[in-house]
This record gives structure tokens, sequence and C-alpha cells, in this order.
């Protein structure tokens, strides 16, 4: 019987074929065959068999299973990134100003980015929240005459049920009543004033979206006299009580019932409303006669358009409808017509209202003007890292030189410095995201506004910030990158470069004209804004401002009495009743003429109702005539009702312009027609002209006339020098002597006035803060490239010491080509800022004149701050000892 041989485990043997890779299999399998038949004759079949499955398993590896290539380029990979990670590490450890210079400029630029972003994407996203916003309007109202159109956003309150029955295409129709402040009062002891209170239908829950948290908010705005409160208004009404069912009593004078509680509204809406109430017609402070189409104006109207429908094709029918109901009733010669404002424009167009009564539209040019700040912000921070990367060419020139002589192709030269970008702008933005966390809070403050970084962490805003940093990456690091790469390993590997002759000479010669350029221009424009501002602020309007307070009256019945109380005070230098204080939106605006109403020569006039006192109290100049009294309120025209009858009026000198009266003195007597009510009136007196509007608008033509059923609001001028606060308690005892339950809401006229110009202040100071940034990224990239070039020329400043050169001189040397390109960059500056600056100004009808002497100032700023820049690392290297520098020579 034939014997067979000794057999190593099946088991094994099969394990082996398994999991070997096939071009290795028949090679293991040999080896290991041959170990086990030595062991068969060495150790006996049984431990044989066990050495073979033991040798099995330890076959078992990464190298030779089966797909052990992959896994092995890709092991190589991962030890090739390391070594590069590791190299890189000790590189920029070793480099640590270079690398400071970096990550200092970039994180500057990445956080200024950010912030404008967040910033940005702010003011984009208001009112989008709504879930049918695209299909959201608001109806606006347009008034033409004589070429003039004007637009606002209030509408006649009969269009809203016209709309609903007679206009297709329209899914729902709501009206929506912002309101002034008013007195809320919630038992004997709780009584505040309390804003943000917006008279509302039910319909306008099913186009705006209003979270009910509790009860029925439909049903409850369908009854009168019932409330919505925010969760927030309601735990200040209330506290932690159950507010359904409780009543708080509004301005003395209706009880209102709580039906439900809303979630508050974002912050990014235009109608951020607290307080929801019922509409109903007769509401005392509604305008009566809410049925009247031409007396009924100041209701915002909603609509929500049918899937599908184009807003322009609803025009026409809507112009019909005007002119059937409120064109037609109307003899005066003004058009009224509507159109269809998006809702998420709304805050967008700053010319219609304002954006509404409570939150001010931004004009999109400020959007565009802070984006394009950004990305020189950012521009010039890439400008630093490709000057530094491209100024340290020179020393890496021996490692790129080895690198390609042991087999590195360019293209992994090249991948090798993009890492090296990819992980300095890592670091980047990770220190601009904790810089934004830590600074929104501060330009929330200053902004006014409540942005939230919240945008950073979802899916859209992260997925958008990888790739601006794969952008800026690939900006910063690609050309550096395949500057270094492109040396030829023997030239490299010798380090025989000049500073003269190196290509990458003139680019940076001319990224930094470009950056200085930039900061320049930002510089000039900054002065310019702050002259602008200074201006605002200091201008003398044509009337005092200065120690005057203004109080609302609650009527005009206790005017006199409370004047009476207030003379008395020995602080109290005058007190004035008028419809409004200078530079007030509370001004009437008609149509004067000389003959009749279809005349061509109608012109726009403003209306000021104001007592005798008006003129003294803000120091009106009078230039002819003489002032206007209370009793300048006789008849001339017994077809107007009393109270309208004010026939001798002053006037300003734009009006006497405008109506081609002559001169002042020629003026006086002169009569001509205001209104559509032929209202005759008669020149008593011409005043020097003044502002009655924010120095955005030009001055106009102003008609000042007693009219007590109007003269609302009081004017208190204190006398200079006493004691404010004693002077406000005494005037607010008085208040509350004559006024019980009134709140004293008093404002200085000064502080009003300021109020006009918040937004470009707010403004200002943002761009204040950018601006400042570029500057110091510029002067970083500056101070980098001078630290380098007097590191490169150490010998050079070595030989001219040992031959005799002084500190001046040496200072001179090392700073003379710096300057001379802050010198260029200065030339190109100037007449671009002068340019977008005086763009600018064309937005103001009062406007400083751009002088020689802030280009001057600028040019002087910008070449002492490079001077310094430069002349500290120049200092260093002219101070030196040349023996350090020479010693190896």
């Amino acid at each position: 019987m034939e014997q067979h041989p000794p057999q190593p485990p099946k088991w094994a043997d099969r394990f082996l074929v398994w999991f070997c890779a096939p071009d290795l299999l028949e090679e293991v399998q040999g080896d290991l065959y041959e170990s086990f038949e030595e062991n068969v004759g060495l150790l006996g079949i049984e431990r044989a068999r066990k050495r073979y499955a033991i040798d099995v398993l330890r076959f078992f590896n990464y190298s030779t299973i089966k797909g052990h290539r992959k896994w092995a380029v890709e092991n190589l990979y991962h030890l090739t990134m390391n070594n590069n990670l590791r190299f890189l590490l000790r590189r920029l450890a070793k480099q640590k100003l270079n690398t400071m210079l970096h990550i200092l400029g970039l994180t500057l630029g990445l956080s200024v980015c950010i912030l404008i972003g967040l910033f940005i994407q702010h003011e984009l996203s208001y009112d989008k929240y709504h879930e049918k916003a695209d299909r959201i309007y608001r109806v606006n109202q347009v008034w033409e005459e004589a070429g003039n159109k004007e637009v606002y956003y209030g509408a006649p309150a009969p269009l809203a049920p016209a709309l609903r029955e007679e206009i297709p295409g329209i899914e729902e129709v709501g009206v929506a009543y912002p309101l002034s402040d008013r007195i809320v009062e919630i038992g004997p002891q709780k009584r505040f004033k309390q804003d943000h209170i917006m008279m509302v239908d039910a319909s306008l829950l099913n186009i705006l979206d209003f979270e009910v948290l509790a009860g029925d908010g439909f049903q409850a705005l369908r009854q009168p006299n019932q409330a919505l409160l925010s969760q927030s208004t309601a735990e200040k009404f209330f506290g932690r009580e159950d507010p359904i069912g409780k009543t708080f009593l509004l301005n003395n004078e209706n009880t209102i019932t709580v039906a439900g509680i809303i979630a508050d509204l974002p912050e990014n809406t235009h109608l951020p409303a607290k307080v929801l109430l019922s509409y109903f017609p007769t509401a005392s402070w509604l305008v009566q006669n809410q049925d009247n189409w031409g007396l009924s104006f100041g209701a915002s109207v909603f609509v929500t358009l049918e899937p599908g429908v184009d807003p322009q094709s609803l025009l026409a029918p809507i112009r019909q409808l005007y002119d059937r109901n409120l064109n037609d009733d109307s003899e005066e010669p003004e058009v009224g017509y509507a159109e269809l404002q998006a809702l998420d424009r709304i805050h967008m167009e700053p010319e219609i209202g304002g954006g509404g009564r409570w939150v001010k539209a931004i004009n999109p040019k400020w959007l565009w003007f802070f984006g394009g700040i950004s990305l020189i912000v950012l521009l010039l921070a890439c400008i630093n890292f490709i000057n530094l990367s491209t100024a340290q060419a020179l020393t890496r020139a021996r490692e790129v030189g080895i690198r390609k002589a042991v087999g590195a192709g360019r293209g992994q030269l090249i991948g090798q410095f993009l890492n090296e970008a990819f992980l300095l702008i890592a670091i980047s933005s990770l220190l601009a995201l904790i810089i934004t966390l830590v600074s929104l809070p501060y330009i929330n403050d200053i902004s006014g506004k409540n942005i939230s970084a919240g945008m950073l962490w979802s899916v859209s805003g992260a997925g958008f910030f990888l790739l601006f940093l794969l952008f800026t990456g690939l900006l910063t690091g690609l050309y550096p990158a395949w500057l270094i790469a492109r040396f030829k390993p023997a030239v490299a590997i010798k380090a025989s470069f000049s500073r003269s002759d190196s290509r990458s000479n003139f680019l940076r010669k001319g990224l930094v004209v470009t950056q200085f350029t930039i900061s320049a221009a930002l510089l000039i424009g900054l002065l310019i804004m702050s002259r602008q501002m200074d201006y605002f602020h200091h201008k003398n309007m044509g009337f005092d401002k200065e120690n005057i307070i203004t109080v609302p009256m609650p009527g005009v019945k206790k005017n006199e009495l409370f004047k009476k109380q207030l003379t008395q005070l020995s602080q109290v230098a005058d007190v004035s009743f008028a419809m409004a204080a200078p530079v007030s939106d509370d001004t009437w605006t008609t149509i004067m003429h000389e003959t009749d109403l279809t005349a061509p020569d109608r012109k726009a006039v403003r209306i000021i109702w104001a007592d005798e006192r008006y003129d003294d109290v803000y120091g009106l100049k009078l230039l002819a005539g003489r002032l206007t009294e209370n009793k300048d309120t006789n008849t001339i025209s017994e077809s107007l009702p009393e109270e309208m009858r004010s026939p001798k009026v002053m006037v300003n000198e734009r009006l006497v312009q405008t109506m081609g009266l002559g001169s002042p003195e020629e003026a006086l007597g002169a009569q001509f027609q205001i209104g559509m009510n032929d209202w005759k009136v008669e020149v008593v007196g011409v005043v020097a002209d003044f502002n009655i509007s924010s120095l955005h608008e030009a001055i106009e033509p102003l008609i000042i006339s007693p009219l007590e059923d109007y003269e609302n609001n009081a004017s208190i001028k204190l006398k200079a020098g006493e004691e404010l606060p004693e002077t406000l308690t005494r005037i607010e005892n008085a208040w509350e002597t004559l006024f019980p339950g009134r709140i004293y809401d008093f404002a200085f006229l000064e502080q009003t006035i300021e109020h006009y110009y918040e937004s470009e202040s707010r403004l200002y100071s943002l761009f204040k803060i950018f601006a400042g940034l570029a500057m110091f990224i510029s002067c970083l990239g500056l101070w980098g490239l001078a630290t380098f070039a007097a590191v490169q020329r150490t010998k050079e400043i070595g030989i001219r010491k040992v031959c005799g050169a002084d500190v001046p001189s040496l200072i001179g040397l090392l700073s003379r080509d710096f300057l001379k390109l802050v010198a260029i960059a200065l030339i190109l500056a100037i007449p671009l800022a002068w340019y977008g600056m005086n763009n600018w100004l064309q937005n103001f009808s009062f406007r400083i004149d751009i002088r020689w002497t802030v280009f001057a100032l600028s040019a002087l700023l910008v070449i002492a701050i490079a001077f310094f820049t430069v002349g500290f690392q120049s200092l260093r290297a002219a101070l030196a000892n040349p023996v350090r520098a020479l010693r190896n020579e």
C-alpha cells in the first residue's frame, strides 16, 4: 500500500488561499510548504501542523491579503501626509514671525468677511420667513400731481374690502394699523407706555405668519376690544399668571381683553408687533370716516395673490377701482392709485415711507458698500499672504532643489505648498470664528441690530463657508506654490538667486501699491464721512435747538393752563404750542397756487400750525413784516369752517422765491391759494429759511400759521445753566397736576434731530472699524516685508556700517523703496476716493465741500503710518552690531 506524504491542515490551507493576494499566493504557499516539511522531520507531524497554522495566521496582514496594493498605497499616502504635516509644523514653529503675520492677517480678513456677511444676510432675510412670502404684497398709496410722484405705505381703509370683493386673482386681503405708543394701565399701581401696538383684522393671520400659542386668534380678532399679546409682552403685563381673559386699560379709554398669546416675532420683520388689537372702525385712535376713500389713509393693506398670478396684471383693475372711488370724488388736481410692493422688498426700499412706522428700511447701496469692504479687507489679507510667501521663496530654494533632486515632481511640490496654505487658512478660520462669536454682541450694539451667528451652523451656511475657504486657500496659495515649484534643481540647490533678479519682485511691488491704494482710499473716505457726520451735528439749521424739550399734549384744552404753570418756573424761558417742532414728520404738505386749482403754477408747500411764541422759542429770524398773532385767525373765506380760517401767515424765503414774489419786503401783502378748498392766505411776515426736515432733504416752501386746534405739541425753552434734573422734575410735577394718568413723555429736540442721522451714524461707526482693520492689515504686510528685507540685507548693512554709514542713512536706504511704493499708491488713491465720496455726498441736500486739505491730511497720515511701520524695522537693522553680521565672512 502506497504511503502519502504528511499534509498541512486543510482548513489552514483553505484560509490561506481565501485571503492571500493571487500574485503572492504561490510564493507564500511554497515557502510555508518547505517550512512544514522541515518541521515534520524536526518536530513531528502534529507539532509541524500546529506551526503551519500559526505561520498562516502570521501572514494574515494588510500586505498579503487581497486588495493589499490599494491599502499599501493609501498607507503610503497617509505616511507621506503625516511626514509633510510634521515638517510643516516644525517649519511654522521655527519661523514664528512669518507664521504669525500669515495667521493674523488672514484671521482679521476672514473675521471681517464673516461679520459683514452675517450683517448682509440679516438685512436680506427680512420678512422671508413667512410661508407665502413670495406671493405677499403690500398695497402702497401713490399720489401723482404735476409730474411729481410720491409713494406712501398707507392706503385708504375701504380699499381692503373693495379688493376682496372686486379684484380676481387675490387669495386673501388683510389690514394692519401700526399705532403710536399708548399708555397701558393694569390696576392702579401698574401704568406704563407700550410700544409696537398694531390693530389688525383676522384675515391678516392668514397672510402673515403669527404663531398662536394660546387662545383662538382668528375668533379673538373678530371681536371688538380683544388683543393677542406676544409671549414676552404677556409676561411684562401679568408676570407668570395666565393672561387669557385678563384685561388692561388702553389710553384711559378702552378696556381690552387678552384673548390669546402669540410667539415673539423674529428680529427680521418690518412689523415687530407686540400687541395685536382687533380692528374696529370706530376706535378712538383711528381717523374717523373709515368708509371714506379720501379721509381714511393710514392702513397698511396686505394681499396674498393666488398661485401663478402676475402682480402687474392687477394694477389696471386696481387703478379702475381708485378712479371710481377716489379720483372722481376729489376736486384736487392729484391722481391717486396703488402699487404692489413685494413683502421682501419693503425693507430694501427706504424711499417708500422708510419701510414702515417701526423699522427703518436700509438702502441696498449700503449692503453693496459693506460687501465691497469685506472683499477688500480679505483681498488685503490675501495680498499679505502672497507677498510674504513669495518673499520667503528664496529662503526655501535649497529645500525645493533637494526635493526635486530626489524625485519630487512639480505637482507634488505645488500640492505640498497648497497644503501649507490650507493649513494656515484652517487655523485662521477657527480663530476668525472665535473672534466673530466674541465680537458679534459689540457689532450688534453698534449697528442696533440683533444679528445671529446661526447661519454659520446651518448646512447651507457651513457649505458656503467651506467653499469660501477653498477659494481663499487657492487664491493665497496657488501662485506662491507655483513660483516655488518652478525653481530648477541645480540653481535652487546652489541658492544662486539675487534680490534684484527675482521675477516675483515686480509682483510684490504691484501688490504693495494695490494694498496702500485701497487703504489710502478708505482713509480718505473715512475722513470725508467724518466731516459730513460732524456737519450733520453742528450745522446751523436756522433755529435754536439747544435747551428745548418737546412734549406731546393730550389735546389742546389745557394748553394755556399748562403754559401758565410753566412760565411761573424760574428755569423756563418760554413756551410755545404748535403742530410740530422744526425737523419733524408731523408737518402737513399740500399745494399752493396763485389763481385756481388747474393752473400750471402749482407748487408743493409745507405747513406748520403754531402759536405766536413759536418764533421766539426757536429764534426764527424775521426778515420783513411782522410775526403772526393768535388773533390772525379771523375770517377771509366764509365758505370755510371757523377752525380752518387762518389767512394771515408767515412764509420762508424759499416760498417767496418759488412763487416769484420778489424780495421779502415785496412779498408782504401778497395773497395766494393753498389746498383744494380755495383757502386764500395773506403774507404778513417773511422769516429766514430754516430746516424743517433732516439735512438729507432740501429746504421746502413753508407756511407758519396759527390754528389752535392743531397746536398739540409743547416746545419748552429752558434757561441755560440751570439745574436740569430739578427743572425736569418741576415740569413733570406741573404735568401730573393737570394731566393725571397721562405719561409725561418728553424729548430733547437735539436728541430728536440726532435720531434722523442714527442710521448713518451707526453705519459710519462700522465703517470706521473695518477701514481701521484694512489699514492695519496693510501695515502688517508692509512690516513683514520690511523685516524680511532687513534680514536679507544684513551683510550689506554690516559692510556699510563698517565703511562709516550712519544710522539715518541706513534707515533711508531700507525705507526708500517702500515709501516710493506708498507715494505711487497715494497718487492712485486720491482720484478714486474723490470720485466715490463725491457720489456718496450727492445723497444729501446739505453736504460739505471736498477740500484739498482732506487729501493732504490723508497723505500725511498714510506716509507717517508707512514710515513708522518700515522705519521701526529699519532702525533695528541699522542699530545691529555689524560684527555679528560679518563674523562668518
